[in-house]
Protein backbone atom coordinates (compact mmCIF):
# COMPACT_ATOMS: atom_id res chain seq x y z
CA UNK A 1 0.00 0.00 0.00
CA UNK A 2 1.16 3.49 -0.69
CA UNK A 3 2.02 5.78 2.04
CA UNK A 4 -1.07 8.06 0.29
CA UNK A 5 -3.82 6.05 -0.09
CA UNK A 6 -6.07 5.63 2.97
CA UNK A 7 -6.71 2.18 4.78
CA UNK A 8 -10.42 2.21 4.22
CA UNK A 9 -10.97 0.59 8.08
CA UNK A 10 -8.40 2.61 10.21
CA UNK A 11 -9.79 5.89 8.19
CA UNK A 12 -12.76 5.40 10.03
CA UNK A 13 -11.73 4.33 13.73
CA UNK A 14 -11.60 6.78 15.78
CA UNK A 15 -9.09 5.34 17.80
CA UNK A 16 -5.54 4.59 15.91
CA UNK A 17 -3.06 3.00 17.38
CA UNK A 18 0.76 5.22 17.30
CA UNK A 19 2.51 4.24 13.85
CA UNK A 20 5.59 2.75 16.06
CA UNK A 21 2.53 0.48 16.99
CA UNK A 22 1.42 -0.14 13.52
CA UNK A 23 5.13 -0.65 12.77
CA UNK A 24 5.61 -3.32 15.40
CA UNK A 25 7.39 -0.82 18.06
CA UNK A 26 6.19 -0.62 21.39
CA UNK A 27 7.12 2.34 23.30
CA UNK A 28 7.68 1.67 27.08
CA UNK A 29 7.61 5.44 28.05
CA UNK A 30 6.08 8.50 26.38
CA UNK A 31 8.42 11.39 25.58
CA UNK A 32 7.96 12.76 29.10
CA UNK A 33 9.52 9.98 30.61
CA UNK A 34 6.41 8.85 32.08
CA UNK A 35 5.47 4.78 32.08
CA UNK A 36 3.08 3.73 29.38
CA UNK A 37 0.53 0.16 29.66
CA UNK A 38 2.56 -2.95 28.79
CA UNK A 39 0.36 -3.82 25.88
CA UNK A 40 1.14 -7.74 26.32
CA UNK A 41 -0.65 -7.35 29.71
CA UNK A 42 -3.91 -5.34 28.71
CA UNK A 43 -6.62 -6.92 27.13
CA UNK A 44 -7.52 -5.99 23.58
CA UNK A 45 -10.74 -4.52 23.86
CA UNK A 46 -9.74 -1.66 26.92
CA UNK A 47 -8.29 0.59 24.83
CA UNK A 48 -7.96 -0.20 20.87
CA UNK A 49 -10.96 -2.21 20.78
CA UNK A 50 -11.67 -5.50 19.14
CA UNK A 51 -12.15 -5.24 15.01
CA UNK A 52 -15.65 -6.73 15.12
CA UNK A 53 -18.85 -7.08 13.12
CA UNK A 54 -20.15 -9.66 15.31
CA UNK A 55 -20.20 -10.07 19.40
CA UNK A 56 -21.66 -11.56 22.39
CA UNK A 57 -21.70 -10.84 25.47
CA UNK A 58 -22.11 -14.38 27.50
CA UNK A 59 -22.78 -13.65 31.40
CA UNK A 60 -21.70 -16.27 33.39
CA UNK A 61 -22.35 -17.62 37.29
CA UNK A 62 -19.48 -19.60 39.08
CA UNK A 63 -20.75 -22.57 40.17
CA UNK A 64 -17.11 -24.28 41.29
CA UNK A 65 -14.87 -21.94 42.29
CA UNK A 66 -11.39 -24.02 42.28
CA UNK A 67 -12.60 -25.74 38.68
CA UNK A 68 -12.91 -22.45 37.53
CA UNK A 69 -9.89 -20.93 38.38
CA UNK A 70 -8.14 -24.03 36.89
CA UNK A 71 -10.65 -23.66 33.70
CA UNK A 72 -9.54 -20.29 33.70
CA UNK A 73 -5.83 -21.19 33.21
CA UNK A 74 -7.40 -23.74 29.95
CA UNK A 75 -8.84 -20.31 28.66
CA UNK A 76 -6.61 -17.43 29.31
CA UNK A 77 -4.17 -18.31 25.64
CA UNK A 78 -7.40 -16.96 24.03
CA UNK A 79 -7.38 -13.78 25.57
CA UNK A 80 -6.56 -11.31 22.93
CA UNK A 81 -4.31 -8.80 24.10
CA UNK A 82 -3.66 -4.98 23.06
CA UNK A 83 -0.44 -5.87 21.64
CA UNK A 84 -2.57 -8.47 19.24
CA UNK A 85 -5.54 -6.54 18.76
CA UNK A 86 -2.63 -4.35 17.10
CA UNK A 87 -1.69 -6.98 14.75
CA UNK A 88 -5.02 -7.63 13.48
CA UNK A 89 -5.68 -3.99 13.30
CA UNK A 90 -1.76 -3.62 11.30
CA UNK A 91 -3.36 -6.76 9.14
CA UNK A 92 -6.51 -4.89 8.11
CA UNK A 93 -4.64 -1.51 7.20
CA UNK A 94 -2.09 -3.49 5.17
CA UNK A 95 -4.68 -5.16 3.17
CA UNK A 96 -7.36 -2.22 2.88
CA UNK A 97 -9.92 -2.58 5.37
CA UNK A 98 -10.82 -6.10 3.90
CA UNK A 99 -13.33 -8.23 5.79
CA UNK A 100 -10.97 -10.46 7.76
CA UNK A 101 -12.19 -13.03 10.10
CA UNK A 102 -10.24 -12.29 12.86
CA UNK A 103 -11.74 -13.25 16.15
CA UNK A 104 -11.22 -11.85 19.81
CA UNK A 105 -12.21 -12.49 23.27
CA UNK A 106 -12.13 -11.24 26.24
CA UNK A 107 -12.88 -11.56 30.17
CA UNK A 108 -14.68 -9.21 33.22
CA UNK A 109 -15.87 -9.63 36.57
CA UNK A 110 -18.26 -8.38 38.51
CA UNK A 111 -17.79 -7.34 42.45
CA UNK A 112 -20.04 -10.44 43.02
CA UNK A 113 -17.42 -12.55 41.11
CA UNK A 114 -14.50 -11.50 42.28
CA UNK A 115 -15.85 -12.33 46.01
CA UNK A 116 -16.79 -15.28 44.80
CA UNK A 117 -13.01 -16.39 43.59
CA UNK A 118 -12.09 -14.76 46.96
CA UNK A 119 -10.96 -11.47 46.07
CA UNK A 120 -12.61 -9.37 48.54
CA UNK A 121 -10.10 -6.76 48.35
CA UNK A 122 -12.02 -3.24 47.65
CA UNK A 123 -10.63 -1.74 44.06
CA UNK A 124 -10.31 1.84 44.71
CA UNK A 125 -13.56 2.96 42.75
CA UNK A 126 -17.16 3.56 45.09
CA UNK A 127 -19.27 2.26 42.41
CA UNK A 128 -17.64 -1.10 41.60
CA UNK A 129 -16.73 -1.49 45.41
CA UNK A 130 -20.30 -0.91 46.71
CA UNK A 131 -21.57 -3.77 44.64
CA UNK A 132 -23.97 -4.37 41.81
CA UNK A 133 -25.51 -1.25 38.88
CA UNK A 134 -28.55 -2.12 40.40
CA UNK A 135 -28.26 -0.76 43.74
CA UNK A 136 -27.66 2.91 41.68
CA UNK A 137 -30.28 2.30 39.54
CA UNK A 138 -32.06 5.35 40.96
CA UNK A 139 -29.10 7.48 40.92
CA UNK A 140 -28.57 6.63 37.57
CA UNK A 141 -32.22 7.78 36.07
CA UNK A 142 -33.21 4.71 35.08
CA UNK A 143 -36.91 3.79 35.31
CA UNK A 144 -37.95 0.89 33.19
CA UNK A 145 -37.31 -2.90 34.12
CA UNK A 146 -34.14 -4.42 34.33
CA UNK A 147 -33.28 -7.52 32.79
CA UNK A 148 -33.39 -9.94 35.30
CA UNK A 149 -29.73 -10.66 34.83
CA UNK A 150 -29.39 -7.43 36.30
CA UNK A 151 -31.73 -7.36 39.32
CA UNK A 152 -29.03 -7.36 41.72
CA UNK A 153 -29.61 -10.98 43.39
CA UNK A 154 -25.55 -11.46 43.15
CA UNK A 155 -25.72 -14.00 40.19
CA UNK A 156 -24.03 -12.20 37.51
CA UNK A 157 -20.41 -13.10 38.20
CA UNK A 158 -19.39 -11.77 34.97
CA UNK A 159 -18.75 -11.91 31.53
CA UNK A 160 -17.06 -13.16 28.50
CA UNK A 161 -16.41 -11.34 25.44
CA UNK A 162 -16.20 -12.99 21.93
CA UNK A 163 -16.16 -10.88 18.80
CA UNK A 164 -15.56 -11.96 14.85
CA UNK A 165 -15.70 -10.01 11.72
CA UNK A 166 -18.15 -12.41 10.20
CA UNK A 167 -21.27 -14.89 11.76
CA UNK A 168 -19.05 -17.87 10.27
CA UNK A 169 -16.67 -18.37 13.18
CA UNK A 170 -18.82 -16.71 15.66
CA UNK A 171 -19.55 -19.58 18.19
CA UNK A 172 -19.36 -19.75 22.01
CA UNK A 173 -19.41 -23.35 21.75
CA UNK A 174 -15.76 -24.08 22.57
CA UNK A 175 -15.30 -21.14 25.36
CA UNK A 176 -18.59 -23.19 27.00
CA UNK A 177 -17.08 -26.29 26.70
CA UNK A 178 -13.82 -25.10 28.97
CA UNK A 179 -15.70 -23.44 31.37
CA UNK A 180 -18.89 -26.42 31.29
CA UNK A 181 -17.71 -28.13 34.69
CA UNK A 182 -17.19 -24.62 36.45
CA UNK A 183 -20.33 -21.88 35.44
CA UNK A 184 -23.94 -21.76 34.38
CA UNK A 185 -24.42 -19.02 31.59
CA UNK A 186 -27.09 -16.87 32.72
CA UNK A 187 -27.95 -15.12 29.44
CA UNK A 188 -26.80 -14.12 26.50
CA UNK A 189 -26.77 -10.93 24.34
CA UNK A 190 -25.72 -10.31 20.67
CA UNK A 191 -24.95 -7.54 18.70
CA UNK A 192 -24.19 -6.95 15.01
CA UNK A 193 -22.76 -3.55 13.07
CA UNK A 194 -25.77 -2.32 11.05
CA UNK A 195 -25.36 -1.40 7.46
CA UNK A 196 -23.50 2.61 7.09
CA UNK A 197 -21.99 1.38 10.46
CA UNK A 198 -24.65 3.65 13.25
CA UNK A 199 -26.71 2.73 15.55
CA UNK A 200 -30.27 2.82 15.50
CA UNK A 201 -31.02 5.65 15.38
CA UNK A 202 -29.05 6.27 12.54
CA UNK A 203 -25.73 8.46 13.65
CA UNK A 204 -22.91 7.27 12.87
CA UNK A 205 -21.39 6.48 16.50
CA UNK A 206 -17.81 6.55 18.01
CA UNK A 207 -16.63 9.29 16.78
CA UNK A 208 -15.82 11.48 19.61
CA UNK A 209 -12.99 8.91 21.47
CA UNK A 210 -9.88 9.79 23.38
CA UNK A 211 -6.35 9.48 22.32
CA UNK A 212 -4.28 8.02 24.91
CA UNK A 213 -1.42 9.76 24.71
CA UNK A 214 2.12 7.63 23.84
CA UNK A 215 -0.06 5.00 22.63
CA UNK A 216 -2.61 6.09 20.41
CA UNK A 217 -2.13 8.67 16.88
CA UNK A 218 -4.52 12.01 17.63
CA UNK A 219 -6.05 13.72 15.22
CA UNK A 220 -7.32 17.23 14.91
CA UNK A 221 -9.45 17.72 17.54
CA UNK A 222 -8.92 14.87 19.03
CA UNK A 223 -8.93 14.82 23.62
CA UNK A 224 -5.63 13.74 24.22
CA UNK A 225 -5.50 12.37 28.03
CA UNK A 226 -2.90 10.15 30.31
CA UNK A 227 -3.13 6.69 29.18
CA UNK A 228 -4.47 6.20 33.61
CA UNK A 229 -7.63 7.64 32.59
CA UNK A 230 -8.27 4.66 30.41
CA UNK A 231 -6.20 1.90 31.92
CA UNK A 232 -4.87 1.32 36.17
CA UNK A 233 -1.53 2.34 37.63
CA UNK A 234 -0.57 5.44 35.47
CA UNK A 235 -0.26 8.74 35.31
CA UNK A 236 -4.36 9.43 34.60
CA UNK A 237 -5.49 7.02 37.51
CA UNK A 238 -7.23 9.27 39.87
CA UNK A 239 -5.62 6.65 42.72
CA UNK A 240 -2.48 6.43 40.79
CA UNK A 241 -2.14 10.28 41.30
CA UNK A 242 -3.07 10.74 44.57
CA UNK A 243 -0.37 10.10 46.94
CA UNK A 244 -3.21 10.38 49.82
CA UNK A 245 -5.37 7.34 48.43
CA UNK A 246 -5.28 4.09 49.90
CA UNK A 247 -3.13 2.38 46.83
CA UNK A 248 -5.38 -0.07 44.86
CA UNK A 249 -4.37 -3.82 45.19
CA UNK A 250 -0.84 -4.74 42.83
CA UNK A 251 -3.23 -7.10 40.31
CA UNK A 252 -5.22 -4.08 38.83
CA UNK A 253 -2.38 -2.92 37.16
CA UNK A 254 -2.97 -2.78 33.40
CA UNK A 255 -6.73 -3.39 34.22
CA UNK A 256 -9.14 -0.96 33.54
CA UNK A 257 -13.44 -0.75 34.79
CA UNK A 258 -15.39 -1.57 32.66
CA UNK A 259 -19.78 -0.85 32.41
CA UNK A 260 -22.27 -2.90 30.37
CA UNK A 261 -25.95 -1.25 30.12
CA UNK A 262 -28.71 -2.80 27.15
CA UNK A 263 -29.95 0.51 26.22
CA UNK A 264 -33.35 0.24 24.31
CA UNK A 265 -33.99 2.83 21.77
CA UNK A 266 -37.18 3.58 20.70
CA UNK A 267 -36.51 4.51 17.28
CA UNK A 268 -40.36 5.05 15.75
CA UNK A 269 -40.83 7.60 18.59
CA UNK A 270 -37.97 9.25 17.74
CA UNK A 271 -38.93 9.44 13.96
CA UNK A 272 -42.33 10.54 15.27
CA UNK A 273 -40.74 13.83 17.86
CA UNK A 274 -38.82 14.94 14.87
CA UNK A 275 -41.48 15.07 12.53
CA UNK A 276 -43.83 16.76 14.74
CA UNK A 277 -41.66 19.47 15.98
CA UNK A 278 -39.47 19.91 12.99
CA UNK A 279 -40.78 23.37 12.18
CA UNK A 280 -39.37 25.47 15.15
CA UNK A 281 -36.39 24.99 12.55
CA UNK A 282 -36.72 28.27 10.53
CA UNK A 283 -36.77 28.15 6.87
CA UNK A 284 -34.51 30.96 7.01
CA UNK A 285 -31.90 30.95 9.48
CA UNK A 286 -29.78 33.31 8.62
CA UNK A 287 -30.35 36.04 5.51
CA UNK A 288 -27.74 33.93 3.43
CA UNK A 289 -29.27 30.31 4.03
CA UNK A 290 -33.15 29.06 3.00
CA UNK A 291 -33.49 25.33 3.92
CA UNK A 292 -35.84 22.80 2.57
CA UNK A 293 -38.33 21.27 4.94
CA UNK A 294 -36.10 18.51 4.52
CA UNK A 295 -33.00 19.91 5.41
CA UNK A 296 -34.92 21.70 8.75
CA UNK A 297 -35.71 18.28 9.56
CA UNK A 298 -32.11 17.41 9.79
CA UNK A 299 -31.14 19.77 11.46
CA UNK A 300 -33.95 19.20 14.16
CA UNK A 301 -32.56 16.07 14.39
CA UNK A 302 -28.68 17.20 14.31
CA UNK A 303 -29.30 19.73 17.31
CA UNK A 304 -30.31 16.81 19.51
CA UNK A 305 -27.24 15.32 18.79
CA UNK A 306 -25.07 17.81 18.04
CA UNK A 307 -24.00 16.53 14.41
CA UNK A 308 -25.95 15.29 11.39
CA UNK A 309 -26.93 11.19 11.46
CA UNK A 310 -23.33 11.32 9.39
CA UNK A 311 -21.30 12.56 11.77
CA UNK A 312 -20.37 16.17 10.37
CA UNK A 313 -20.67 18.52 13.55
CA UNK A 314 -22.65 21.30 13.82
CA UNK A 315 -20.15 23.70 15.39
CA UNK A 316 -18.34 23.51 11.73
CA UNK A 317 -21.82 22.83 9.37
CA UNK A 318 -24.28 24.85 10.95
CA UNK A 319 -27.17 24.58 8.74
CA UNK A 320 -26.52 22.55 5.77
CA UNK A 321 -24.74 19.62 6.15
CA UNK A 322 -21.31 19.62 4.72
CA UNK A 323 -19.07 16.73 3.76
CA UNK A 324 -16.48 18.20 3.65
CA UNK A 325 -15.83 17.73 7.18
CA UNK A 326 -16.22 13.92 7.17
CA UNK A 327 -12.53 13.93 6.86
CA UNK A 328 -11.03 12.07 9.76
CA UNK A 329 -8.82 15.34 10.02
CA UNK A 330 -11.59 17.83 10.02
CA UNK A 331 -14.73 15.39 12.06
CA UNK A 332 -13.17 16.82 15.62
CA UNK A 333 -11.21 19.72 14.50
CA UNK A 334 -13.26 22.32 16.27
CA UNK A 335 -13.35 24.67 19.09
CA UNK A 336 -17.28 25.47 20.35
CA UNK A 337 -15.87 29.00 22.00
CA UNK A 338 -15.57 29.57 18.35
CA UNK A 339 -18.48 29.03 17.69
CA UNK A 340 -20.95 29.50 20.40
CA UNK A 341 -25.00 29.17 19.40
CA UNK A 342 -24.26 26.64 16.13
CA UNK A 343 -24.37 23.53 18.59
CA UNK A 344 -27.33 23.73 21.80
CA UNK A 345 -25.62 23.54 25.09
CA UNK A 346 -28.27 20.31 25.51
CA UNK A 347 -26.82 18.24 22.42
CA UNK A 348 -25.90 14.80 22.91
CA UNK A 349 -22.25 15.07 22.25
CA UNK A 350 -21.92 18.22 24.13
CA UNK A 351 -23.50 16.89 26.86
CA UNK A 352 -21.01 14.33 27.43
CA UNK A 353 -17.82 15.16 26.07
CA UNK A 354 -18.16 18.17 26.49
CA UNK A 355 -14.99 20.99 25.45
CA UNK A 356 -13.87 24.60 26.29
CA UNK A 357 -15.90 25.45 29.57
CA UNK A 358 -12.90 27.26 31.09
CA UNK A 359 -12.83 28.61 33.27
CA UNK A 360 -16.14 27.50 34.81
CA UNK A 361 -14.75 24.08 34.42
CA UNK A 362 -11.37 23.49 33.95
CA UNK A 363 -9.68 21.31 31.36
CA UNK A 364 -8.29 18.41 33.39
CA UNK A 365 -11.85 17.74 34.91
CA UNK A 366 -13.02 17.08 31.83
CA UNK A 367 -9.88 14.64 30.71
CA UNK A 368 -10.35 12.89 33.91
CA UNK A 369 -14.15 12.19 32.44
CA UNK A 370 -13.40 10.94 29.32
CA UNK A 371 -14.36 6.87 28.34
CA UNK A 372 -13.55 4.51 25.67
CA UNK A 373 -16.73 3.37 23.99
CA UNK A 374 -16.89 -0.08 22.65
CA UNK A 375 -20.65 -0.87 22.39
CA UNK A 376 -22.25 -2.80 19.36
CA UNK A 377 -26.19 -2.46 18.03
CA UNK A 378 -28.63 -5.10 18.69
CA UNK A 379 -31.52 -6.19 17.40
CA UNK A 380 -33.48 -6.34 13.97
CA UNK A 381 -34.14 -3.59 11.39
CA UNK A 382 -37.56 -2.21 11.53
CA UNK A 383 -39.88 -4.07 9.16
CA UNK A 384 -42.32 -2.53 6.83
CA UNK A 385 -45.25 -4.58 9.39
CA UNK A 386 -43.77 -3.11 12.67
CA UNK A 387 -44.20 0.49 11.38
CA UNK A 388 -47.65 -0.28 10.02
CA UNK A 389 -48.55 -1.58 13.28
CA UNK A 390 -47.03 1.70 14.96
CA UNK A 391 -49.47 3.50 13.31
CA UNK A 392 -52.44 2.32 15.45
CA UNK A 393 -51.01 2.92 18.54
CA UNK A 394 -52.25 5.65 20.87
CA UNK A 395 -49.50 8.35 22.24
CA UNK A 396 -49.42 7.36 24.94
CA UNK A 397 -48.44 3.80 23.71
CA UNK A 398 -45.89 4.78 21.24
CA UNK A 399 -44.16 6.72 24.01
CA UNK A 400 -43.78 3.55 26.26
CA UNK A 401 -43.33 1.10 24.10
CA UNK A 402 -41.04 -2.02 24.51
CA UNK A 403 -38.63 -2.36 21.39
CA UNK A 404 -36.69 -5.03 19.88
CA UNK A 405 -33.62 -3.37 19.32
CA UNK A 406 -30.70 -0.74 20.76
CA UNK A 407 -27.20 -0.29 21.74
CA UNK A 408 -25.33 -3.00 24.11
CA UNK A 409 -23.00 0.22 25.58
CA UNK A 410 -19.89 -1.06 27.14
CA UNK A 411 -17.18 1.49 27.99
CA UNK A 412 -14.07 1.53 29.59
CA UNK A 413 -12.17 3.76 32.45
CA UNK A 414 -9.90 3.69 35.38
CA UNK A 415 -12.45 5.22 37.43
CA UNK A 416 -16.60 4.43 37.10
CA UNK A 417 -16.73 7.80 39.34
CA UNK A 418 -15.00 10.35 37.14
CA UNK A 419 -15.83 8.74 33.67
CA UNK A 420 -19.47 6.60 33.51
CA UNK A 421 -21.18 7.76 36.58
CA UNK A 422 -20.24 11.39 35.90
CA UNK A 423 -20.84 11.64 32.19
CA UNK A 424 -24.39 10.24 33.47
CA UNK A 425 -25.48 11.75 36.91
CA UNK A 426 -22.95 14.87 35.97
CA UNK A 427 -23.55 15.18 32.64
CA UNK A 428 -26.46 13.84 30.49
CA UNK A 429 -29.08 14.28 33.22
CA UNK A 430 -27.98 17.16 34.70
CA UNK A 431 -30.36 19.82 33.67
CA UNK A 432 -27.87 22.90 34.30
CA UNK A 433 -24.97 20.80 32.52
CA UNK A 434 -22.40 22.33 31.00
CA UNK A 435 -21.88 25.59 32.90
CA UNK A 436 -21.56 28.36 31.24
CA UNK A 437 -21.48 31.22 33.70
CA UNK A 438 -21.07 31.77 37.32
CA UNK A 439 -25.02 31.54 37.47
CA UNK A 440 -26.58 28.79 36.16
CA UNK A 441 -28.84 27.97 33.17
CA UNK A 442 -31.37 25.50 33.19
CA UNK A 443 -30.59 24.11 29.55
CA UNK A 444 -32.30 20.34 29.86
CA UNK A 445 -31.04 16.67 29.69
CA UNK A 446 -29.19 15.18 27.34
CA UNK A 447 -31.91 14.21 24.53
CA UNK A 448 -30.58 10.93 23.77
CA UNK A 449 -29.66 9.07 26.96
CA UNK A 450 -30.92 11.43 29.50
CA UNK A 451 -34.12 9.87 31.47
CA UNK A 452 -37.26 11.52 32.65
CA UNK A 453 -37.06 12.68 36.67
CA UNK A 454 -39.15 11.87 39.15
CA UNK A 455 -41.33 15.32 40.16
CA UNK A 456 -41.84 16.30 43.04
CA UNK A 457 -43.45 19.82 44.06
CA UNK A 458 -46.09 22.14 43.63
CA UNK A 459 -47.77 24.38 41.47
CA UNK A 460 -49.10 27.47 41.69
CA UNK A 461 -49.22 31.03 40.60
CA UNK A 462 -47.29 34.26 42.31
CA UNK A 463 -46.20 37.87 41.85
CA UNK A 464 -42.82 37.76 39.71
CA UNK A 465 -42.07 41.04 37.91
CA UNK A 466 -38.77 40.08 35.88
CA UNK A 467 -36.69 37.11 35.24
CA UNK A 468 -33.71 36.53 37.14
CA UNK A 469 -32.37 35.21 40.36
CA UNK A 470 -35.66 33.70 42.77
CA UNK A 471 -36.26 32.32 45.97
CA UNK A 472 -39.57 30.41 47.24
CA UNK A 473 -40.17 29.54 50.24
CA UNK A 474 -42.55 26.76 50.46
CA UNK A 475 -44.43 24.49 53.34
CA UNK A 476 -45.35 20.44 52.00
CA UNK A 477 -48.83 19.19 53.85
CA UNK A 478 -46.54 17.84 56.61
CA UNK A 479 -45.93 21.30 57.42
CA UNK A 480 -42.33 21.52 56.73
CA UNK A 481 -40.46 24.46 55.72
CA UNK A 482 -38.16 23.93 52.28
CA UNK A 483 -36.31 26.98 50.25
CA UNK A 484 -35.75 26.81 47.08
CA UNK A 485 -33.74 28.90 44.74
CA UNK A 486 -33.33 29.27 41.35
CA UNK A 487 -33.71 31.35 37.93
CA UNK A 488 -36.74 32.83 36.73
CA UNK A 489 -37.20 32.65 32.97
CA UNK A 490 -40.66 33.79 31.39
CA UNK A 491 -42.18 31.03 28.95
CA UNK A 492 -43.27 31.64 25.32
CA UNK A 493 -45.64 29.36 23.49
CA UNK A 494 -43.91 29.15 20.23
CA UNK A 495 -42.92 26.58 18.21
CA UNK A 496 -39.50 25.97 20.01
CA UNK A 497 -41.33 25.46 23.68
CA UNK A 498 -42.12 21.88 22.95
CA UNK A 499 -41.96 19.64 25.73
CA UNK A 500 -38.78 17.32 25.98
CA UNK A 501 -39.07 13.45 25.37
CA UNK A 502 -37.03 10.66 26.04
CA UNK A 503 -36.15 7.90 23.34
CA UNK A 504 -33.52 5.23 25.48
CA UNK A 505 -34.77 2.93 28.07
CA UNK A 506 -31.91 1.00 30.17
CA UNK A 507 -32.60 -2.60 30.77
CA UNK A 508 -29.82 -2.85 32.97
CA UNK A 509 -25.91 -3.32 33.50
CA UNK A 510 -22.98 -3.62 35.86
CA UNK A 511 -19.87 -2.36 36.85
CA UNK A 512 -17.08 -4.99 35.78
CA UNK A 513 -13.35 -5.22 36.12
CA UNK A 514 -11.34 -6.35 33.42
CA UNK A 515 -8.35 -7.91 34.65
CA UNK A 516 -4.98 -7.41 33.10
CA UNK A 517 -4.25 -11.35 31.42
CA UNK A 518 -1.20 -11.55 33.81
CA UNK A 519 -3.78 -11.34 36.36
CA UNK A 520 -6.05 -14.05 35.09
CA UNK A 521 -2.69 -16.11 34.62
CA UNK A 522 -1.95 -15.74 38.28
CA UNK A 523 -5.48 -16.78 39.56
CA UNK A 524 -5.33 -19.81 37.17
CA UNK A 525 -1.82 -20.71 38.34
CA UNK A 526 -3.06 -20.56 41.79
CA UNK A 527 -5.83 -22.69 41.22
CA UNK A 528 -3.06 -25.62 39.34
CA UNK A 529 -0.81 -25.88 42.37
CA UNK A 530 -3.99 -26.60 44.93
Amino acid sequence: MSGTQKPRYLHRRAIVPAQTLLLGEHMKTAEDGTSLPDLDNVQGDVYFMFPKRWQRFMFFKISNVTQFQKDLDTYRPKLTSSSQTVKDLNEIHEKGGADLDIVSSGIAFTKAGLKTMGVKRQLGDPHFDQGSLYNEKKKLGDQGQYDSVFDGDGNNHGVILLTAGSENNFSMDEIQAIFKGSISVVTTYEGRVRPGDGEHFGWRDGISQPALKGIGHSKPGQRIVNPGVTIMGYPGDPVYDDNDAIARPGFTKDGSFMVFRKLEQNVLFLEDYVNKNWLSIPAKPTKDITLTEEQRKKLFAAQMVGRFKSGVPLALSPYIEDTDYLDPEKINNFDYTESQGRCPFSAHVRKTAPRDLQPVVGKEYLDASMIVRAGIPYGDEISKQEREKWKTYTDDQKENAVCPRGLLFACYQSSIDNGFYRQTTGFANNDFFPLTGLVPQKIGQDPIIGGPKPVTGTSGTTDISQEGEVTLDLINKNGEKYEFAGVAKKVVESATSFEQKFFVTSRGGDYYFAPSISTVKSWGAAAQSK
